[in-house]
């Protein structure tokens, strides 16, 4: 082994990203795999979850939108009355023989955002939804404008996939999901393919380290030897030297040269290349891509998240990134309710339980509302699933309270009975 120039540490590192970006995450890795072009995509497109940022960022998404309550709601004269449907039961009980509608939440979830769209089939049995798909396998979309209005939209799915079979099907037997980022409107953009270089950066960096580990690194340097030719017996005795000491359970092992070898330490440092500021920087662009605040993926660096700002972190998160998944999915599945004839019906994703906050503040909205009434104290037990008490049905009106009649004069409300709270004068049924 000759004399050479140490590579420093950076430098190598510099050209390990290069060598990852010239093939990015989008693009095949020596994949060899049978089936159709789609196919391989598909495997290319997954790649994205072995970045552990991209995966931190969809499982967070996921693991929401799949808690969330499901409803269907008919709305009539401006009251709101729940409605005993199929819908709610596939979506909050068992979609398909094989999956949960919380797992197909959660499929949805992963599928739209890693591929721009999730198809999922719809059976139908007697004109009643019994069972929702995800179609894992190419869809086309067709339009013919000369069909009627409600069958102008055809969805092609060529092979099928083992449960949804191939054919051609309306707009209310598939339901399509699609990331807001799109070009035409049909087709949504893939986030995993627009954050590839971020995502790619990702998972070099932790291929790095697990590559650091094997190799025993673990104190960066080079073997200086003496100048001249080495025969080729002292080099390999060299090299077996260092490769004695890789792996975890050999860290820290001294190794032992001959010939003149010696260990020097490079100057420059992990720490000196910054790559746990690489790491959050990654981090911080993939939630950019996906809508995931870092502190929902424990990266208290920015700074919320924390204590005192908690409540309102939380509250952003839910407006920010899960309403808009919930109501992608609650309009999706409109078409489905129409094809029933069930057009004043519509699809709720319940987010409340993700806005709550501490105890504290929650007790004294509920006493807000309830005071106001606004809300009943039986509608208080329903949304913290408590059994319901008989004579809590009507609300509480507060007797300094009066009614503003059109001429003037005030209508104030009298007392029935005893105040019905010891903290609030005149409160009454």
């Amino acid at each position: 082994m000759g004399e050479r120039n140490p590579m420093g540490f950076a430098s190598a590192l510099q050209e390990r990203i290069k060598n990852w970006i010239l093939t990015p995450t989008t693009q095949p890795r020596l994949l060899d795999i049978d089936g159709t072009q789609g196919n391989a995509t598909r495997l290319y497109d997954y790649s994205a979850l072995f970045s552990m940022a991209y995966l931190a960022c969809e499982q967070t998404k996921a693991r929401s939108l799949g808690s969330l309550p499901v409803s269907v709601y008919r709305k009539a004269d401006g009251v709101r009355e729940e409605v005993d449907h199929p819908l709610a039961h596939l979506l909050s009980g068992q979609a398909n023989d094989l999956m949960t509608g919380r797992d197909l939440r959660h499929w949805i979830s992963l599928r739209r955002d890693t591929f721009g769209n999730a198809y999922v089939w719809v059976e139908w049995q007697r004109g009643v939804p019994v069972a929702l798909w995800p179609i894992d396998c190419h869809v086309q979309i067709d339009f013919d404008r000369t069909a009627r209005k409600g069958r102008r939209v055809r969805y092609t799915v060529p092979n099928g996939d083992g449960r949804v079979p191939a054919g051609t099907y309306f707009g209310d037997e598939v339901i399509n999901v699609r990331t807001s980022v799109t070009k035409d409107g049909v087709y949504g953009e893939s986030l995993a393919r627009l954050a590839a270089h971020e995502v790619g950066l990702s998972v070099d960096l932790e291929r790095f380290y697990s590559s650091m580990l094997k190799n025993g690194n673990h104190q960066l340097g080079h073997v200086e030897v003496p100048a001249g030719r080495m025969p080729q017996e002292e080099i390999d005795s060299i090299r077996r030297a260092i490769e004695a000491k890789s792996g975890i359970m050999d860290a820290g092992k001294a190794p032992i040269f001959g010939y003149g070898a010696k260990w020097v330490t490079d100057q420059q440092t992990m720490r000196d290349a910054s790559l746990i500021e690489q790491q959050v920087w990654v981090l911080q662009q993939v939630c950019r891509a996906t809508n995931v605040p870092p502190w929902k993926v424990y990266d208290s660096s920015t700074g919320f998240g924390k204590y005192q700002n908690a409540e309102s972190s939380r509250v952003d998160y839910v407006t920010d990134s899960v309403m808009p998944e919930a109501a992608a999915i609650e309009t999706a599945l409109k078409p489905v309710l129409e094809a029933m004839g069930m057009r004043d019906l519509y699809v709720k994703l319940d987010l409340n339980g993700l806005m709550r906050g501490d105890k504290a503040a929650q007790g004294q909205f509920y006493r807000e509302m309830v005071y106001m009434g606004a809300m009943t104290r039986a509608e208080v037990r329903e949304k913290e699933d408590l059994n319901p008490i008989p004579g809590l049905e009507k609300p509480l009106v507060p007797v300094n309270y009066g009614i503003l009649e059109p001429n003037g004069e005030v209508t104030v409300l009298t007392a029935s009975g005893e105040p019905a709270d010891g903290m609030q004068e005149g409160v009454t049924e």
